[in-house]
């Protein structure tokens, strides 16, 4: 005898193995799709508004599948009944349960018809008049899709009893339910009509923005956003949004401050403000950079490159590079590695075009090149300025004590990560001061980190060495130029090596020369020459490296070079290797599976 998915599904929910039960609900869409729309609807949707009473992580899933339920299963006409299953759970304990009912709701309701948006409305109320806070945060959540489906339906009335059903929620005597009311402002203000705006909306954000509770005012900061797009009225921000966010940034809450200071670019440009307004608003962002708190400090630091971008760079001259040098020196780390990131930004055009080049040498490099000087400066904050200097590639060649500290740097310091940085700056500098002041200067800096511990390091010279070669091509000849200053240099090292790794490191330095066609001949020969050589290495892992670095290269070479120095290579590797073997646990099967497609590429 056969069973339905419904027997199925109320059987494994009404076990008493806890995991049974949790896989049943969690597969409810599918039970759903085999039971089809109509049985859904008259035989599911009854039995899970029956059970809403079960254990949270029971009612968690539920309200999860639910909303996938609309409109792939159920279509919008007939989906009032999961809102009434949805409504419930809004107002269950568990805030997870409740927070997934929501979001299931406001994927729901705009498939809800026109008709239903009176029975929506009297739902939201419903739950904005509990007894127990859970609903009413509930209904805050869901305010904005209610009010939008109301708009749709033209229902006008009901859109302005929302309104006034959220701005007694915004007053609630309970914390929990203003906070609520905070979160969710930023959706409901974004769908109000504009003409609401100017009184109602910015009525209750300067209500939640003078709340008793620092939560609730840190949690509308950023309503300041949607009302100024709502508004699109630099006036109107000025007059009626400007003094709350005014307030925030001198709240006696640092979490508040902190919430603006973090978001001030976005609320800025949301209120449109130019001019006078603009002014202001770059007075109080400097109030931020000066707070006395360090978290606040930090968090106006990092927006400096954006606030500039959109105040120009008479405000970064003028008011911002006074405070630049006090910034580099404050005592907590982080307000010093916020700065160095975002000075680096101003550097670079794709993130802040509004500053100038004198500006960056004038008010930008004394402050960089004091961070890189200091030794007791932490290692992030030098990272910052190392791992963003190529941005100032254009500069690099009159920055001559910044060349030198980099130098300094690769030498003494013991972060890994600082030498790594180092090893990426060479070939920007290269290309900065040219290539016979970078072989007087940097070359031997460049050829040690070459043989640095750790494998990054390594893999950072390696990705740079192309532009060194492409730097080292102009007037001159680039490939002669490497084979003398770096290539035949490494030779000894890699002929003394008792060291697999070192001789890897080099294998894939020579390859790197050659990433695509066009290499000189000579150039091609060495590298060549050299991977050809490698395939007779005691270590399978050098010799493996040998042939992958060899594969590609070989559609570069001529039949003269491939018969006279790779093919016979070749084929003493593949002796010794003896490809017919097929040992997944040899120590030399890596080696013969890039043998074979050696192999094959040079019958192609």
């Amino acid at each position: 005898m056969s069973v339905s998915p419904m027997q199925l599904f109320e059987e494994q929910v009404s076990s008493e193995d806890s995991a049974l039960r949790l896989d049943a609900m969690c597969k409810l869409g599918v039970v759903g799709k085999a039971m089809g729309p109509d049985d859904t609807l008259g035989s599911l949707l009854p039995f899970l508004a029956a059970h809403t009473d079960d254990d949270d992580e029971m009612l968690l899933k539920m309200a999860q599948q639910l909303g996938t339920m609309v409109p792939s299963l159920v279509p919008g006409p007939s989906a009032f009944p999961i809102v009434s299953i949805l409504e419930t759970l809004c107002g269950v304990e568990e805030t997870v349960v409740r927070s997934a009912a929501v979001a299931s709701l406001t994927a729901v309701v705009p498939h809800l018809p026109s008709s239903d948006s009176g029975k929506l409305l009297d739902a939201v109320k419903r739950l904005a008049s509990s007894d127990w806070f859970t609903g009413r945060v509930s209904s805050c959540g869901l305010a904005g899709a209610c009010y939008s489906h109301l708009l749709k339906a033209g229902a006008g009335e009901g859109a302005d009893d929302l309104r006034k059903v959220y701005a007694a929620l915004a007053t609630d005597e309970t914390p929990m339910v203003r906070r609520g009311a905070a979160t969710a402002f930023g959706s409901f203000a974004a769908v109000v009509e504009k003409e609401h705006q100017a009184q109602d909306m910015v009525n209750i954000y300067s209500g939640l923005a003078q709340d008793e509770q620092d939560s609730v005012r840190q949690l509308i900061v950023t309503g300041a956003c949607s009302i100024g797009i709502a508004l699109a009225d630099a006036s109107q921000s000025s007059l009626y949004v400007f003094p709350v966010v005014k307030n925030a940034c001198n709240d006696r809450s640092w979490r508040v401050r902190h919430a603006v200071a973090k978001d001030y670019p976005e609320i800025v440009t949301s209120l449109g403000a130019s001019g006078d307004f603009l002014e202001q608003m770059i007075g109080c962002f400097l109030g931020l950079l000066q707070d006395t708190e360090a978290e606040v400090r930090g968090a106006a630091a990092g927006n400096i490159a954006a606030v500039v971008e959109i105040a120009g760079c008479d405000v970064f001259t003028n008011d911002i590079a006074p405070l630049l040098d006090g910034l580099s020196k404050d005592p907590v780390m982080e307000v010093r590695s916020k700065l160095s990131s975002t000075l680096m930004s101003c550097c670079k055009p794709s993130e802040c075009s509004k500053v100038t080049d004198d500006a960056i040498v004038s008010h930008i490099q004394p402050v960089i090149q004091a961070m890189l000087a200091n030794e007791e400066e932490a290692d992030e904050v030098k990272i910052n300025i190392l791992r963003e200097l190529p941005s100032l590639t254009r500069f690099l060649a009159q920055m001559k004590e910044i060349t030198s500290m980099v130098a300094e740097l690769s030498k003494y310091d013991l972060n890994w990560r600082v030498r790594e940085c180092v090893a990426l700056i060479a070939p920007s500098i290269a290309e900065s001061v040219g290539i016979d002041a970078f072989a007087s200067s940097f070359l031997q800096i460049y050829l040690s980190l070459l043989a640095d511990q750790v494998a990054d390091v390594r893999a950072a010279c390696i990705s740079g060495i192309y532009k060194i070669y492409t730097v080292a091509s102009e007037g001159k000849d680039g490939a002669a130029w490497i084979q003398k200053n770096v290539l035949a240099p490494l030779k000894p090292a890699y002929d003394s090596s008792t060291f697999y790794l070192t001789r890897i490191t080099h294998l894939r330095l020579h390859a790197a020369l050659c990433p695509t066609d066009g290499a000189p001949r000579a150039l091609l020969e060495t590298v060549v020459t050299a991977l050809s050589l490698a395939l007779q290495d005691a270590v399978p892992n050098v010799r493996t490296v040998a042939t992958t670095c060899l594969i590609p290269i070989v559609s570069f070479c001529d039949d003269s070079l491939i018969n006279a120095t790779i093919r016979p290579a070749f084929e003493r590797a593949a002796d010794s290797a003896d490809l017919s073997v097929a040992d997944e646990m040899s120590v030399d099967n890596d080696f013969r599976i890039q043998l074979r497609e050696l192999s094959a590429v040079l019958e192609a």
